[in-house]
């Protein structure tokens, strides 16, 4: 219909003819945008749902729970405690570092004594000749010192740090709890309890605090 030339009841007509014209376009682009928005929530609600009921294992890193020192404690471990073993197997040796607690006399590590216990046995460990060296099964020795004060000798003193490892009669398996005493001449004892990780690699798997 050519605007110019109606009557004014056939422009009446056309006006409000035009006006539904527009309003049902704008009332589809409307709907469009609702729909778009609303797909668009149902997939990042199935995103979130989806990342909830991913394994434990792939979360993300777990970091390690500090140690507590207890009232006369007079070595604490700083880091990690990892093991070496046999990948997909067991773990055959653990190593960790220990050093004083601030205020702490110095402390000889030939009259130490370190006992180990998993769930089922508990053992003490036998020094290695000397009490340095990488130990056999049923022994523990130190690896290094660092820090080293003076000539070497098996003081800990200050800020030394002894990184020392033990070698159980009993390999870990994944996902076993155990517990490492370290008893001094005096005062109260260092206690480690970790949980060795669900899968175990040939070196560096790092026991987590519990």
């Amino acid at each position: 219909m050519d605007p110019t030339n109606v009557s004014p009841v056939d422009a009446g007509v056309f006006i409000s003819t035009s006006y539904h014209t527009i309003n049902n376009t704008d009332l589809l682009e409307i709907l469009a945008v609702k729909l778009l928005s609303l797909l668009s929530m149902v997939i990042l609600i199935a995103m979130v749902l989806a990342a909830g009921c991913t394994d434990e294992e792939k979360t993300g890193p777990v970091f390690p729970i500090p140690d507590a020192v207890l009232p006369g404690q007079v070595m604490r471990v700083i880091g990690d405690v990892t093991g070496n073993g046999i990948p997909r197997g067991t773990i055959d040796t653990l190593t960790f570092t220990v050093g004083l607690v601030p205020g702490q006399k110095p402390v000889s590590m030939e009259n130490i004594s370190i006992i180990y216990a998993d769930a089922i046995r508990t053992e003490s460990l036998i020094p290695v000749r000397s009490f340095r060296g990488d130990p056999m099964q049923g022994y523990w020795g130190i690896l290094e010192v660092q820090n080293e004060i003076g000539n070497p000798n098996n003081r800990l003193e200050y800020e030394e740090l002894f990184v020392i490892r033990i070698n159980p009669k009993a390999p870990l398996v994944p996902r076993q709890f155990i517990t490492i005493v370290i008893k001094p001449p005096s005062g109260t004892s260092l206690t480690i309890r970790r949980v060795s990780p669900p899968s175990i690699i040939k070196e560096n798997n790092i026991l987590t605090s519990i």
